[in-house]
């Protein structure tokens, strides 16, 4: 017997020891081979400088590793250490164990050149036709996989795109995890941290509910800095740096089984924003911040506590082929931006023919302050540049399911002002519109480029006032603008512009002036908005036009309403009788009228033509009361060479003096 343990012992002896050197040479042997095989285990030149390996513990430990590029001279990926420890014998078991997974010192260089990335021959390595093409398996597995005190520390990424010459860096990044399972009921949870190359730092706290399937994610943004975007954000839009910093605080919770219907709230502010391009501000604000009440995805509802925008300031340039908005995004001209919009919305389309929710959008408090915005048109014969500054707007409960109510307030060239007020529906906003706007003390001047495109004479001088409401119902538009203008005065017409619109300016203008240079007019506006050649502006500079011809033609009667005598009668036609001697006194009253209509207008000229029928054409020959007409207007007050009085060669339907006025002596050079 115990010759027999001796040899049992010693066999068993023998047996330890050489696991144990077995043990002991596994980790230089790895070493070695993967130092020496690293492109067929990953298709590229792989270099370790320590391997360590316990069989007995699990425990691995990895340093100073080296992953190469294609040309197997410059480093692509390195790290520091890599330690893991696994529970091996829950292998037998079905269960995936490791205790501890500590990555640190990881940094990888990405390069991106043309449309390839420095790291698509790994993925070439490892992907397989017969895997692509294999049916997948969806049977369920019995593994379980449990990862605890997961580490990654202090790693780092840097990004290059040579051909776009942009780089950006992760310099700090780290994770942990206490607890990840797959394929069991534990909770998971686990924090991310990482800091910018720009300034700013992320973090991120997660918690997955394996047993309700349920995750709530928080992430923290301080001081990031929007430079750090640039490089991204130039990608999509024509911009050379983005700066100002963004703090952000959300809050995510839903389920894994309809990740889009999770509720999320929270805050996103940014400050001292600034949008450049060749070193010009395209534009820039003080503060943008959104106050996010709820965002469901899934039933597309967006529940916005409070939107503030502070010291907002940007312009608006428009040229014949582009604009500022083309440019931004590079789309060349605005009906190639068109089309290209109209391509993608109808691709879309395609894609998905799957009716969505409708938006159910809610603000509940909309803050605009300080905010200055210049609109420049360099399509007219002058350079038109217009700023609008000091603009605020205040609103409440603004949503997309019934009527809203909002104000603004701003200043405008010259000492002027404007305000509105809108009620207004705009999920349906071709139904119910009300829009009611009032200008107070805008120098006219400041609209001069916009006057000599559409009648070719310049303002030189003036004040302008308006009052508008219009209002849509049903597609249809109504509007009554009134305008207050005072001490308005053009100059000549422009032999060097081709007007839209060619009107006897100068004297409508002196027609409808009263005795302080004032002018108040009635503009109404109406149409179908759903017409094709619909467009306010034509509309009521069509309307203005007509009022202007008309005064023109007619001074008199435009003179006369000026007078509050618009509503008597008799004005163009003073009936008479052949046979009278003498004129009677509703004549002499109409005279009368006449008489001060001319010198309110020192510069009008009347004329009084008397007509008659065939039967009466003698006596009208032979007629005394054209003498006695001019010499009653003439004792009135009239100048003789305000007065043409005399006698039709035509004939007439009745009998009596045509009246008719007109300004000779104002002239439109």
């Amino acid at each position: 017997m115990k010759k027999g343990l001796k040899i049992l012992l010693w066999v068993l002896g023998v047996t330890v020891g050489l696991a144990v050197v077995a043990a002991l040479a596994v980790a230089p042997v790895a070493k070695r081979y993967v130092n020496s095989h690293g492109e067929q285990l990953v298709g590229r030149r792989v270099q370790v400088d320590q391997l360590r390996l316990n069989v007995f513990t699990g425990h691995l430990a990895l340093r100073d590793f080296d992953l190469y590029e294609d040309d197997g001279q410059h480093v692509f990926a390195h790290f520091d250490t890599l330690d893991v420890k696994a529970h091996l014998l829950r292998l037998l078991g079905k269960t995936v164990y490791l205790k501890h997974i500590t990555l640190s010192g990881l940094h990888a260089n990405l390069v991106k050149e043309g449309e390839q990335f420095n790291f698509q021959s790994l993925i070439d390595h490892f992907s397989s036709a017969d895997t692509a093409e294999a049916e997948k398996d969806t049977t369920p597995s019995d593994w379980v996989i449990k990862l605890y005190n997961i580490r990654l520390s202090h790693a780092g990424v840097n990004y290059t795109d040579l051909a776009n010459a942009k780089q950006w860096a992760l310099p700090d990044i780290n994770l942990k995890v206490p607890g990840f399972v797959i394929g069991g009921q534990e909770s998971t949870e686990g924090g991310l941290n990482i800091g910018f190359d720009r300034g700013g730092r992320l973090n991120v706290d997660a918690n997955y509910d394996a047993a309700g399937n349920t995750f709530r994610v928080e992430a923290r943004l301080y001081e990031f800095a929007l430079d750090n975007l640039t490089s991204l954000a130039s990608d999509f839009v024509n911009i050379d740096r983005l700066d100002g910093s963004i703090q952000l605080s959300l809050k995510a919770e839903g389920g894994l089984d309809d990740a889009l219907a999770a509720k999320i709230d929270g805050l996103v502010r940014v400050d001292s924003l600034d949008v450049l391009r060749d070193e010009q501000s395209l534009a820039s604000a003080k503060a943008l911040a959104v106050q996010i009440g709820e965002l469901n995805l899934a039933q597309n509802r967006f529940d916005i506590d409070g939107l503030m925008v502070d010291g907002l300031t940007s312009r608006f340039d428009q040229w014949s082929d582009h604009n500022t908005l083309t440019d931004l995004l590079g789309t060349g001209d605005a009906e190639g931006a068109t089309e290209t919009a109209d391509t993608a919305s109808s691709a879309s389309g395609n894609a998905d023919s799957t009716p969505s929710k409708p938006l159910r959008l809610r603000l509940g408090r909309l803050t605009i302050r300080d905010v200055s915005l210049t609109y420049a048109d360099h399509t007219l014969p002058d350079p038109f540049e217009f700023p609008v500054t000091g603009i605020e707007v205040e609103a409440t409960e603004l949503t997309t399911s019934g009527d809203n109510n909002a104000r603004l307030r701003a200043s405008l060239p010259g000492g002027g002002h404007l305000a509105v007020r809108w009620n207004g529906n705009i999920d349906n906003w071709k139904q119910h519109q009300d829009l009611f706007l009032t200008v107070r003390g805008l120098d006219m001047r400041q609209l001069s480029p916009w006057l000599v495109a559409y009648t070719g004479q310049p303002i030189e001088e003036g004040v302008f006032s308006l009052t508008s409401r219009n209002a849509i119902h049903q597609s249809q538009l109504s509007g009554e603008n009134t305008l207050d203008i005072f001490k308005i005065r053009v100059g000549s017409r422009r032999k060097d512009v081709e007007p839209e619109m060619k009107l006897p300016l100068k004297a409508a203008l002196y027609v409808l002036k009263d005795k302080d240079e004032k002018i108040l007019l009635d503009v109404p506006v109406k149409g179908n908005i759903d017409s094709p050649e619909f467009n306010y502006m034509k509309l009521v500079w069509k309307t203005l036009g007509n009022l202007i011809v008309k005064v023109a033609t007619s001074p008199a009667r435009a003179v006369a309403g000026a007078l509050g005598m618009s509503g008597d009668t008799g004005l163009d036609f003073i009936a008479i009788d052949t046979a009278q001697r003498s004129l009677t006194s509703q004549q002499y009253h109409t005279l009368g009228q006449l008489a001060e209509i001319a010198k309110y207008d020192s510069l009008m000229v009347l004329r009084l033509s008397l007509e008659m029928p065939q039967a009466d054409s003698a006596d009208m020959r032979r007629s005394h009361l054209v003498g006695m007409v001019r010499q009653y207007l003439v004792d009135q007050g009239v100048r003789e060479e305000q007065l043409v009085v005399g006698i039709s060669d035509s004939l007439g339907r009745r009998s009596g003096f045509a009246v008719s006025s007109e300004l000779p002596l104002l002239t439109e050079e």
